[in-house]
């Protein structure tokens, strides 16, 4: 199948790319920067997708795709970012338009659990309700209508709805990757709170996997696409240090976290039922692959 892939660079667009070439699809990678972590084999196309100009050099550079998996996003939780409602909004516009131009098939967006602002319901399914806390996680919501949409004009259309995606491309200054360093120096580990709050993270092989089986098995809707087992902050710094054969402590700050009593326990059954999503990469894996990254 040959299938395109945007936000090649990134953490998820680079392992979904990555993924579904090495299963022998003819993959096409979009994104603002050519990135030197995708293999050979995937040819690279490097366009803004918000540009006013991009739906042109699109349609004179790239050939017709049967499925397209958009991962491409501006990141920016900044209020006043005016490149998020852009390239996050006008940009699934454009791919979505893309799509229905190439007579595409299937459309996959890659979205995001905290959609739902703070969790009130446990476990949280796909009919959570949306409160979407910063203008970036509302740019999610307007795409996953954007492919509803898409939908009904002919591109079958899905969204999958990430929670804390990690992998060894992720940034470092993430919690997950800051427990880690901290880890392998052998330094002490301190926590805001209790060191309660409970998240779920889900590693891009997972996350890869998921997107395999949907271009299988393809159905509309809304998926959330997660680990399925949540850890608290403790927890995960504990598993760090166990991981790597670490001698830091972990000891709690005294100061506030004002998330300490939130859990993202999800419900991936939905996924599960529909196309046979079924994790398969353990914390443990993950932190490994991660840490063997930064060294």
């Amino acid at each position: 199948m040959r299938i395109l892939v945007t936000g090649s660079s990134g953490l998820v667009g680079g392992a979904v790319a990555a993924h579904l070439h090495a299963l022998g699809h003819e993959i096409f990678g979009l994104s603002r920067r050519v990135s030197d972590r995708l293999p050979p084999g995937v040819r690279q196309f490097q366009a803004d997708i918000g540009s006013m100009h991009f739906m042109e050099a699109a349609i004179a550079g790239l050939p017709p795709f049967e499925a397209v998996v958009h991962a491409a996003a501006d990141l920016s939780f900044a209020q006043d970012a005016g490149s998020v409602s852009i390239v996050n909004c006008l940009g699934t516009q454009h791919m979505t338009a893309l799509a229905r131009k190439w007579s595409s098939r299937l459309f996959l967006f890659i979205s995001s659990l905290p959609v739902i602002g703070t969790p009130r319901e446990l476990p949280i399914t796909e009919e959570h309700p949306v409160a979407p806390p910063t203008v970036y996680h509302a740019t999610k919501v307007f795409g996953e209508h954007v492919v509803a949409l898409a939908s009904k004009a002919g591109v079958l259309g899905a969204s999958f709805r990430l929670t804390a995606p990690i992998g060894p491309a992720m940034p470092r200054n993430r919690l997950l990757t800051i427990l880690i360093q901290r880890a392998l120096a052998n330094e002490k580990i301190v926590l805001h709170g209790t060191g309660a709050r409970r998240q779920d993270y889900v590693d891009v092989g997972d996350i890869s996997q998921a997107v395999e089986r949907w271009l299988a098995k393809p159905v509309e809707g809304v998926f959330n696409v997660a680990s399925g087992r949540a850890v608290s902050n403790i927890e995960l710094a504990n598993a760090c240090i166990r991981q790597l054969g670490s001698t830091s402590s972990v000891s709690l700050s005294g100061k506030l976290d004002p998330d300490d009593a939130v859990a993202w326990e999800v419900s991936i059954a939905k996924a599960g039922s529909a196309f046979g999503y079924r994790p398969a990469v353990s914390l443990d894996d993950s932190i490994r692959g991660i840490a063997a990254a930064m060294t």
